[in-house]
């Protein structure tokens, strides 16, 4: 495991961050040599040419065009270390992950906790409602000492309504139908989303124009850079929980589909706000970013290459920064908060804890 703030980074588009391993150079060839990764960009010179030590790499985020070769892979399988491959802008294309391990009984427990509807709906509401808590902390946190803290007040309260309703949500009883309960559910989640992201341009300095959140594609540099993070952090997510040996495919508020990392979406949702719209907010506020680092295509709007390794860069430091935990009291990472989540996930689904508890940050 590697220590410290700094990321270490090797040449261009290759950079280790904390233990993940980006690579973000198009063409670039990927080989085993020894105990390290070879990696070539294309057309390198001999002095561009850098060796990643492979035992200090925990995942590795392929960004766009880059090959890895089979020994590569093989490599990587072996030692259990996840590849993740995305869009050279960041939209995920799929995993490749060691096998399951032996922990087959965390997801017998998991699948029979996601085919009880009251149990399912039950830790469906929990991770609802922390990710409503932690948007409202945002903004109340940036409420304090501004001149439209009022508009960020009223988004806040609109917040803690949907809080107070969610709570009074009878658990559904019939056993015949999944979905049953989760409309009213997922009705209360999108109002507080609706809210948060309704004055999140009023978090922001200088000239950002940003209406509203949309996904596909994003409109505007701000949910470029959101876009883009959330598919970084869900990706940490799904290494994380398959190291635990869930199943990241089947959630409990999320539906199942081809591809689509349910769980892993499901326990992402309270550290969404935390995590990558604090970094957004931090980066933009500070000069670090400016709508001039982002291109146009089509009315889709893409980070330029060294923003985007500068923002790599800012949300590792940030899941490697250290907080008191909100349940077990002691100083850990945001990483390892993420970890522990999916572990009293698979403790609630083996009957070992009575209930799912979110993460909530004050």
């Amino acid at each position: 495991m590697i220590t410290g703030d700094a990321p270490i980074i090797f040449g261009s588009g290759v950079e280790l961050q904390m233990a993940t391993l980006y690579l973000t150079e198009q063409y670039t060839l990927v080989k085993v040599e020894g105990e390290a990764l070879r990696v070539q960009p294309s057309g390198s010179k001999p002095g561009q040419v850098v060796r990643v030590p492979i035992n200090k790499i925990e995942q590795v985020m392929v960004l766009g065009e880059v090959t890895l070769t089979t020994p590569a892979l093989h490599v990587l399988l072996e030692r259990r270390i996840p590849v993740h491959y995305l869009t050279a802008h960041g939209r995920s294309r799929g995993a490749l992950i060691a096998d399951w391990g032996k922990n087959s009984g965390v997801r017998l427990a998991q699948y029979a906790l996601c085919r009880e509807p009251m149990r399912s709906f039950a830790v469906a509401r929990q991770c609802v409602a922390g990710k409503l808590h932690n948007m409202r902390t945002v903004l109340l946190r940036y409420a304090r000492g501004r001149d439209d803290g009022s508009t960020l007040q009223e988004a806040a309260q609109t917040i803690q309504r949907c809080l107070r309703e969610l709570a009074r949500l009878e658990t559904p009883t019939d056993t015949s139908d999944r979905m049953h309960g989760l409309g009213p559910l997922l009705g209360f989640e999108g109002s507080g989303s609706a809210a948060y992201y309704g004055v999140f341009g009023h978090l922001l300095k200088g000239d950002w124009s940003f209406a509203g959140r949309v996904k596909r594609p994003p409109t505007d540099p701000v949910n470029a850079l959101l876009s883009f993070g959330y598919t970084v952090l869900t990706n940490q997510v799904v290494s994380l929980v398959h190291a635990i040996g869930l199943d990241p495919g089947l959630g409990v508020m999320h539906q199942p589909g081809f591809g689509k990392p349910a769980l892993a979406l499901d326990l992402v949702e309270c550290f969404r706000p935390i995590i990558v719209d604090s970094v957004v907010i931090t980066m933009i506020n500070t000069g670090q970013i400016t709508p001039q680092d982002f291109d146009a295509e089509l009315g889709a709007y893409r980070m330029r290459d060294s923003i985007r390794r500068s923002y790599l860069e800012k949300l590792e430091a940030r899941l490697n920064e250290q907080i008191q935990h909100p349940i077990f009291g002691y100083r850990t990472t945001y990483r390892r908060c993420i970890e522990l989540q999916g572990r009293i996930f698979a403790k609630h689904a083996q009957g070992e804890i009575e209930q799912y508890v979110p993460f909530k940050v004050r």
